[in-house]
């Protein structure tokens, strides 16, 4: 490094063309633009729709894309938005240039876009080509047939009778796979499916997997909608939740319903003929609905028996690589034998290979690393066994294969897998250093501390009575009765402790408050952060948490009449209730549409506090 130094100290030329070339690489990097196409997945036949090119910079030439199986109605229009953003200080200027189309689609089937390109800043850019399904639905058949727009056709249907049918709202949670054997893995997928506006959600209620090993594996934070073509009907989609689902008993394993209450808004129509006005003068009611899942049943088979002795658990497609840490070592050293397994499956359950060492190795406890991510198969990645071991004699060691066995679902067999037989050569080393493995914790000769004969005594002695015994002397009965006294008082003490322990109740009602405070104090963290998804779902864990726990209602009972009924029996006001029940409300709608900023998350967060002391001065 000091020769380098020196070198460059000396070549300023060199100095000054390796800084050209660093600005060249920054301004390079700064001037990568994006240039994208965005248009619906699924459209209705003969429905405008569009299709839009978006740039995040000056357009200075854009070349269109081709259209087959599409009717161009209106475009190219460009359009141009621009803002400035200055966060402490900092000035941050955002540009969006896009160029919008208007189409339709002629006939059913997959109509398709081809790349768009656009010069920026002097570089060209271009889009994929996009792939779009057009579907012949029951609403475009109106719409030919009656020359009106057929969404508001059948949006004026539901809004006659002030009812959603199950066709427009319903709750789907689909799986991979319905027939597996134990231990393969299962992607379940929860889905919303609706064809009316969605103002919020109440009362969710997610799928619970008993019999089976699950963790969710997509949480969306925010959900986002997308179109998905149902039969002959465009619906809009939302993934609630998706699992990962390792089947951990044979049988039928039934799978309950999950359930959610929707409030969705229908038109309310005058009954009377359908006017270009109508749109201006037409009134909006929100109804609630409330959709479910069907019982799920995934038949879920036992292993084949005759499983090798090596059988680990492992369900899959894997492959195993055995090595050892170092290649030689000198004795009373550590080394480790390492066996890895790598591949798709249930990763996370498999059980340790059996591994046999010489019986001149001490071995120890073996450490286990997991590297490895979800995936449609399961888990996929390597789980890696580490074994150490400490030799302690010297010479030339052979260490049997390793075999380890697993269960191929694509063949429908069990699969052995095993590795070499390894020589593992430990040469002579010190025999003072030998020891445990464990760290710190050596072998050591025996010391002498001070001396080896003690002294002799040189205080006085301390003389007894003879035929003096502590035994029914005073100061013996003064110690038993001390000890019988501090016996009953503990008893006391404990048995009231142990009392007011069974009484759940009464402790959760006392800690109602308490338990409250702090989730309001982490909501308030949110709120600084301006984490909004984050502060209204604490803050609806505060509200429901206080209530439950006050008032005693378990949560599967926490239904908005009972909340309300309970609070009105103990003495609530009803202005603090219908509070209570609008801050609910408006913490469901936040968690999955948050609006408002920061003033608005204040006030709610103010709010709570009001509506909990106010509370707890009552109940």
């Amino acid at each position: 490094m000091q020769r380098i130094g020196i070198f460059l100290k000396n070549n300023m030329k060199l100095k000054a063309v390796l800084l050209f070339f660093c600005l060249l690489a920054a301004g390079t990097a700064s001037a990568q633009h994006s240039f994208v196409a965005e248009a619906p997945r699924v459209v209705g036949l003969n429905k405008p729709f569009q299709i839009v090119f978006t740039a995040d910079a000056e357009i200075t030439g854009f070349t269109p894309p081709t259209f087959e199986g599409l009717n161009v109605l209106i475009g190219p229009t460009p359009s141009h938005m621009s803002s400035t953003q200055i966060i402490n200080g900092k000035r941050t200027d955002f540009l969006q240039v896009s160029y919008t189309y208007v189409v339709e689609a002629k006939a059913a089937g997959k109509v398709k876009v081809s790349s768009a390109s656009a010069v920026l800043d002097g570089k060209t850019y271009s889009t994929k080509p996009l792939e779009i399904e057009a579907v012949a639905t029951d609403d475009a058949a109106d719409a030919r047939s009656s020359g009106d727009d057929a969404e508001n056709t059948s949006a004026g249907r539901r809004g006659a009778s002030g009812e959603v049918s199950n066709e427009d709202i319903y709750l789907r949670l689909t799986f991979s796979k319905t027939n597996v054997v134990k231990g393969e893995p299962i992607i379940a997928t929860l889905k919303l499916y609706t064809r009316v506006p969605v103002e919020r959600f109440e009362d969710i209620k997610f799928p619970v997997f008993n019999g089976f090993w699950s963790q969710e594996i997509e949480t969306p934070q925010n959900i986002n909608f997308t179109e998905e073509a149902v039969g002959n009907q465009i619906y809009h989609v939302a993934v609630l939740r998706k699992y990962m689902l390792l089947p951990q008993q044979t049988g039928e394993i039934t799978v309950n319903p999950a359930e959610m209450i929707c409030q969705v808004q229908v038109m309310t129509s005058r009954g009377l003929p359908r006017s270009i006005f109508d749109d201006f003068f037409d009134t909006y009611q929100t109804v609630k609905k409330r959709v479910s899942t069907q019982t799920a049943r995934i038949q879920v088979r036992p292993l084949p028996g005759g499983a090798p002795a090596s059988f680990g658990g492992g369900v899959g497609d894997f492959t195993m690589q055995v090595s050892m840490s170092r290649d030689s070592v000198k004795a009373n050293e550590a080394a480790s034998m390492i066996v890895e397994i790598q591949g798709k499956g249930n990763l996370n359950l498999i059980e340790s290979p059996q591994v046999e060492l010489p019986a001149d190795f001490e071995k120890y406890d073996v450490k286990i690393s997991n590297n490895y991510t979800n995936s449609v198969n399961g888990f996929s990645g390597k789980k890696q066994f580490e074994y150490p071991f400490i030799p302690r004699s010297e010479g030339i060691f052979t260490i049997p294969p390793v075999a380890y066995s697993y269960y191929d679902i694509s063949k429908g067999r069990y699969v052995v897998l095993k590795s070499d037989t390894l020589r593992f050569r430990v040469t002579p080393g010190d025999s003072r250093q030998a020891g445990p493995l464990v760290s710190g914790m050596n072998k050591q000769s025996v010391v002498s501390l001070g001396e080896d004969i003690r002294y002799i005594y040189t205080g006085s002695p301390r003389l007894v009575r003879d035929g003096y015994f502590f035994t029914g002397s005073l100061y013996f009965f003064i110690l038993l009765g001390a000890i019988v006294l501090i016996y009953f008082v503990l008893y006391k003490l404990l048995r009231r402790r142990a009392r007011l322990r069974g009484d759940t109740l009464r402790t959760r009602n006392r800690k109602a408050n308490k338990i409250a405070r702090m989730r309001l104090k982490l909501a308030q963290s949110y709120l600084k952060e301006n984490l909004a998804s984050s502060f209204y779902e604490e803050l609806h864990k505060a509200l429901m948490g206080y209530i439950s726990d006050k008032l005693a209602i378990p949560f599967a009972d926490m239904q908005r009449e009972t909340i309300s009924r309970t609070l009105e029996e103990k003495g609530a006001d009803r202005t603090v209730i219908e509070e209570f029940m609008q801050l609910l409300d408006d913490c469901e709608m936040a968690r999955y549409s948050p609006e408002g900023g920061t003033e608005a998350m204040e006030k709610e967060y103010e709010k709570a506090i009001n509506i909990i002391s106010g509370l707890e001065n009552k109940l």
